[in-house]
């Protein structure tokens, strides 16, 4: 139900929030889900929301669902283009049949009027940042980042373009999308709601997305094949690969699994993921754990030792000794530097 937000709720460990991002209107909980499934269905033609207000649009509005949850089930949802972000703990995502669990290092994408399925196991405590964009909002904003602006001068807004699909997957968090959705958090909590912050705080967010979108096209490029739909199909595979090295950062993973969730061969599929990033699975997963401790590093004051185990290292050794081989100093080092 609507609410405003107090200062105690906002500092307090369990706040949450549920934008309405077309309206100024806040929800705690996740909308009903027979309630939201029968406006996806009608389109939300009545512009009725969550609680009765009056929507701007026909449409599924643009939401923010940031909350806090011991599991949770919602199947079959027909949502608009979504963003799937835990800031702690993890769910579970289901597009077309594919299930990715999305840690705290991923985020994960479904398209517009594409069914997910979401779930947070019973007793996992997760903190959701789930974005899902507006219909018209990510139509028209996606519409004027792809089209060229002498065309938007010369045909108005009656220029057609397809639609823009991303591929469903998981996306690692760098320093820029981290530094997107914090943005949105601080805005919110220092402002309140603003309409104009926060559409433009999504629109840098979907521009983020297309320049991934452009970096995966050029690493399809990479794929040895002379048709575009077979190179698409290879990446694909080896995308599926890389959603189980994205959600095993301890990396407890070999080659052999890796190879038959691509569906292909391990000589194959080896030689296929060097061409595509430019890496060996073993050293894409080395590098993901130095990144993920320098995080920890510069974030906490979690014991080397205690980082080390957490990493899926033998011992402390052999982590200070490959952290300061890649980093030119010490994980000691490291945090005095950058604390």
């Amino acid at each position: 139900m609507p609410a405003t937000w107090t200062e105690s709720r906002l500092n307090g460990t369990a706040a949450r929030l549920f934008f309405l991002l077309s309206l100024e209107m806040i929800f705690h909980e996740f909308p009903d889900l027979v309630w939201l499934k029968g406006q996806i269905s009608r389109g939300f033609s009545d512009r009725r929301g969550w609680g009765g207000h009056i929507l701007e649009k026909e449409g599924f509005p643009s939401v923010i669902i940031h909350t806090e949850s011991k599991g949770c089930y919602r199947p079959d949802i027909k949502g608009p283009l979504s963003f799937f972000v835990n800031l702690r703990g993890s769910s579970l995502c289901t597009v077309e049949g594919e299930t990715r669990r999305i840690g705290e290092g991923c985020y994960f994408i479904s398209n517009q009027a594409q069914p997910y399925t979401l779930q947070i196991e019973e007793g996992d405590e997760t903190e959701t940042f789930n974005i899902h964009l507006g219909d018209y909002f990510s139509s028209s904003t996606l519409h004027s980042l792809v089209t060229p602006v002498d065309v938007i001068l010369d045909n108005g807004k009656e220029h057609a373009l397809p639609p823009v699909e991303f591929f469903n997957q998981l996306y690692r968090r760098d320093a820029v999308f981290e530094r997107l959705i914090g943005r949105i958090i601080r805005g919110y909590r220092e402002q309140g709601y603003n309409k104009l912050l926060f559409e433009e705080q999504l629109t840098d967010l979907l521009s983020y997305q297309l320049r991934q979108q452009e970096h995966i096209a050029r690493t399809v490029q990479k794929l040895p094949s002379v048709r575009a739909a077979t190179r698409v199909q290879l990446y694909k595979q080896l995308s599926r690969a890389m959603d189980v090295i994205h959600a095993s950062p301890d990396g407890a993973v070999g080659l052999e699994e890796l190879a038959v969730e691509a569906y292909l061969s391990k000589y194959h599929f080896l030689r296929l993921f060097r061409m595509a990033y430019g890496y060996s699975p073993y050293q894409y997963m080395q590098r993901l754990r130095i990144e993920k401790a320098c995080a920890i590093l510069s974030g906490t004051d979690t014991p080397v030792f205690e980082l080390a185990d957490l990493l899926g290292f033998r011992d402390s050794q052999s982590f200070t000794r490959l952290f300061t081989q890649r980093m030119g100093v010490s994980p000691t080092g490291w945090r005095a530097m950058v604390k």
